[in-house]
C-alpha cells in the first residue's frame, strides 16, 4: 500500500507521496513562472513503478506550451485525480512543479520534485520541509532557497527517491 500512494505521489511528484515521504514542502508559489517553462519532451509518455509486488502508471501528456497534464492509472483505469506540472531548471538540475487540480484555485498548492531522466528510467526525489524554517511567499526566493541547497540532501528529506520506467508498446 506505501508504494501505491509512493508512486501517486510522484503524481503530486506529486500528490501522496508528500503525506508518506516525511513531510514534503507545500509550497503557495511555484520555483518559477509557468509563462517561462519549456517542455521537456523526455517527460511525455507513460511510466511504469513496480516494487514489492506493487505497481502503477503514469502518463504525462503536453497540455500547452508549458504545462504537462500528470494523470494515473490503477487496474486498467485512469483515475480521477490529475495534476498540471511544469519545469523549472536550476543549474542544469530539472524540477517539477506540481499542482493537483482537483482542489478549488485558490485552495491549490504547489509541490517540488528534482528529476533525472537516463534512457527509459525516470527518478524523482520529492523536496522535504526539513530545510524551511519560514514560508517563503516569492517564485523568486524560493528559487534562490532550492538553488542555495541543491547539493544538501536535506533538501529531499529521509526517504529515497522512486524510480518509474517508460512503457514501450
Amino acid at each position: 500500500m506505501k508504494i501505491k500512494m509512493q508512486i501517486w505521489g510522484v503524481l503530486a511528484i506529486l500528490f501522496i507521496l508528500p503525506l508518506l515521504c516525511g513531510c514534503p514542502y507545500e509550497s503557495s508559489v511555484p520555483l518559477s513562472k509557468v509563462s517561462k517553462a519549456t517542455i521537456d519532451p523526455a517527460l511525455i509518455g507513460e511510466w511504469k513503478y513496480t516494487e514489492a509486488g506493487e505497481s502503477f502508471t503514469m502518463i504525462i501528456q503536453q497540455f500547452n506550451e508549458h504545462e504537462l497534464l500528470i494523470m494515473g492509472i490503477e487496474d486498467g483505469e485512469v483515475q480521477q485525480e490529475a495534476g498540471r506540472a511544469f519545469v523549472t531548471v536550476i543549474k542544469d538540475e530539472r524540477f517539477l512543479n506540481v499542482q493537483e487540480l482537483e482542489e478549488s484555485y485558490d485552495e491549490r498548492i504547489w509541490y517540488l520534485a528534482k528529476y533525472t531522466i537516463a534512457g527509459d528510467t525516470l527518478t524523482a526525489w520529492t523536496v522535504d520541509d526539513k530545510l524551511f524554517t519560514q514560508p517563503v511567499t516569492s517564485s523568486r526566493a524560493l528559487y534562490r532557497f532550492v538553488k542555495k541547497h541543491l547539493g544538501d540532501k536535506a533538501l529531499y528529506g529521509d526517504d529515497p527517491f522512486l524510480v518509474l520506467k517508460r512503457v514501450r508498446e
